[in-house]
This record gives structure tokens, C-alpha cells and sequence, in this order.
């Protein structure tokens, strides 16, 4: 059996600058916001999530809605997967690349 790399999400703004921004970091999978994309995105997200295809979450507060952040965070919590908050889609870039000075305490 082949083991697949772990897939981290990241959610939060707009999709198309997420994938500009976060462009050539592996194993990532890209969930825009609501209020950029519609609710799909957070459909999608949450699916993801409950079929196990998701081992880390990155939330981009700044873009995300206190909703969103919320229904994320406990389906996380429910199903163990570890979940991160960030202000800035460079804060998630630095700790993709392995700054831990970046992951908020």
C-alpha cells in the first residue's frame, strides 16, 4: 500500500489569490471564503473533512466569516483534525515552509 502525504486546506479569501499566493507548496488543497466564492467552497470544505481527505486545516481569519470559523472548528475538533488560525495568507505561506515563529500560539 502506498502512503499518500498528508493534506493540509487552506480556507479563507479568494480563491484565485490563495492559488497566486500559495502557488508551489505541495499537498494543499484551496477552499475560498464565502464571501468570495459562495457557499460551496465551505460545503466542499466540510466534505472533505468528513471523508477523512484533510489531516491539517490552515484558517485565514481575516478573510473567513466568524460562521465559517466556527462550523470549521468544531467539525475539527469532532473529528481530531489539528486546525491552525492565521491573519494573513504570507503568515500560512511562512509556516508551510517551516517558520514555527509563525504558527500563532
Amino acid at each position: 500500500m502506498v502512503s499518500r502525504p498528508p493534506r493540509i486546506a487552506v480556507f479563507g479569501g479568494n480563491i484565485r489569490k490563495l492559488a497566486r499566493d500559495l502557488a508551489g507548496l505541495p499537498n494543499l488543497e484551496l477552499f475560498g471564503s464565502t464571501g468570495q466564492t459562495g457557499q460551496g467552497e465551505l460545503r466542499r470544505m466540510l466534505a472533505s473533512l468528513r471523508a477523512g481527505a484533510l489531516q491539517q486545516v490552515c484558517l485565514v481569519i481575516r478573510w473567513a466569516g466568524h460562521g465559517e470559523i466556527d462550523a470549521i472548528r468544531r467539525l475539527c475538533r469532532a473529528l481530531g483534525v489539528t486546525c491552525h488560525c492565521f491573519h494573513s495568507f504570507g503568515a500560512v505561506r511562512r509556516w508551510l515552509k517551516g517558520d514555527s515563529a509563525s504558527l500563532p500560539p
